[in-house]
Formats: C-alpha cells, sequence, structure tokens
C-alpha cells in the first residue's frame, strides 16, 4: 500500500448523473494520483442515517491509499431514505439499474481508469454489488461487508470478480449464513475468494472491527484493482 503521507491528499467532490429522470447524487473522494483505480461505495438499507456514517469513513480511508472512491446515492432514484423489506422487493431492479447507470457515467470520465473498477458494498448495498457484478464485467473486485447473494442472482450467475467476504458472526440483521452462502457461490463459480469472519460483531461493526476490515479491504483492492495494473504497482 501507499505510505499514509498521502492521507491528508485526497480531494472531495460532488458529482451527479441522472438515472431514470432523477437526479442520482455521487460523493467522491479522490486522491490526486493520475488515473487511480475506481471503487464504487453502495450504503446499507439506513441511507445515510447514523449508523452507515462508518461507511462513508471507509470510502475517504480508501481514498487515502491511492483509489478514487464514489459513494452513490442510489435511493435518490426512487426518495428513498430507509429500505423495508418490501420496498427492498419493489425498488430493487430501479436500484440495480442506477448502480449500471452510475458505472456508466464514471465510465465516461476520462479522469476515471475504467479498466479497474471496483465496488465496496455495506449490507443491502453488499447484495447489490455482487447482482450488479453478476452481471457487469466492468467490476474487477468486490469487498462485501454484512450482506450476501439473494436467491435470483445466485441461480442464475455464471461468474463473479474475485471477493473478499466481510461478516460478523454474532449479525442479528445479516445471519451469518449468508456469508457462508455466498462463499460457496464464489467456490462453486471458482471466484477468487477471501473471507474475514469476525467472532463477536454484529451487523454494525466496532471501531475496532471496523479498522481490521478497511485494512484488509485496501490490501484486497492493491491486489485485484492496482496490482493488475502495472503502471500502479
Amino acid at each position: 500500500m501507499q505510505d499514509m503521507k498521502d492521507s491528508a491528499r485526497i480531494q472531495e467532490e460532488e458529482l451527479s448523473f441522472t438515472s431514470g429522470g432523477r437526479r442520482i447524487g455521487i460523493q467522491a473522494w479522490r486522491s490526486q494520483r493520475a488515473y487511480s483505480p475506481a471503487v464504487l461505495v453502495l450504503r446499507g438499507a439506513g441511507g445515510a442515517d447514523a449508523g452507515n456514517r462508518y461507511i462513508s469513513h471507509m470510502g475517504r480511508a480508501v481514498a487515502t491509499q491511492g483509489f478514487d472512491t464514489f459513494l452513490v446515492e442510489y435511493f435518490d432514484r426512487t426518495g428513498t431514505t430507509y429500505a423495508t423489506e418490501t420496498l427492498i422487493k419493489t425498488n430493487g431492479p430501479a436500484w440495480l439499474e442506477t448502480i449500471h447507470d452510475a458505472i456508466d457515467f464514471l465510465s465516461s470520465r476520462e479522469d476515471v481508469d475504467t479498466e479497474h473498477i471496483g465496488m465496496f458494498g455495506y449490507s443491502l448495498g453488499g447484495y447489490l454489488a455482487v447482482a450488479q457484478a453478476a452481471r457487469d464485467e466492468r467490476v474487477k473486485a468486490i469487498v462485501e461487508l454484512a450482506g450476501g447473494v439473494d436467491a435470483e442472482t445466485a441461480a442464475g450467475v455464471r461468474r463473479l470478480p474475485p471477493m473478499l467476504i466481510v461478516h460478523g458472526r454474532e449479525d442479528q440483521r445479516v445471519s451469518f449464513t449468508n456469508a457462508l452462502e455466498l462463499q460457496s457461490l464464489c467456490e462453486k463459480l471458482h471466484t477468487p475468494v477471501q473471507t474475514l469472519f469476525l467472532p463477536g460483531e454484529r451487523h454494525l461493526l466496532s471501531a475496532g472491527a471496523g479498522l481490521v476490515a478497511v485494512r484488509q479491504a485496501l490490501h484486497f483492492f492493491d491486489a485485484h484493482l492496482r496490482c493488475s495494473n502495472a503502471a500502479l504497482c
């Protein structure tokens, strides 16, 4: 990884694009390195509430290490603030279309490395990241935290990019069995998969576990995004 001296050298900016006739916001943290790999960040069902703020912190942390990170506010498509199980079933297709459009938007920019795109998804965002990657070969690596794979995606998927699965063993919101099911699917597809299963951790990771998860994610993205581009290694 890069030296931590680069930690202050990130630039924050607000971007937006249109999906389904709605304006979709993107909170971006740019590494200010030329042609850095891009990582899309997807929040969980709580949207931008206090429980999800550490996802923003993780986005910044990834950016400090030489990646351009883009937190996609996919709830803007449906005006959602908190996703219930009913809303997830109803709005899931629109959110996936929005994420696809986000990748299109970022890929159209000359300052984004379209050959090295990763995704970092938490909870619902993890499910959506897996579903998007299953149908979009532009996604080269996924860090999936406290999520899993839905039955429809699992039944139809033929490929997935390299994946890091992070999950608390005591998660009461998304059962740990979901992580095991996703791991099994990756192995079935011969997808390179790493796991970080955290004893005693629940759906919202503690500060210490969150730091461990960020460090593991950085190592993973180094291996599967930055270091697949010889010019960045």
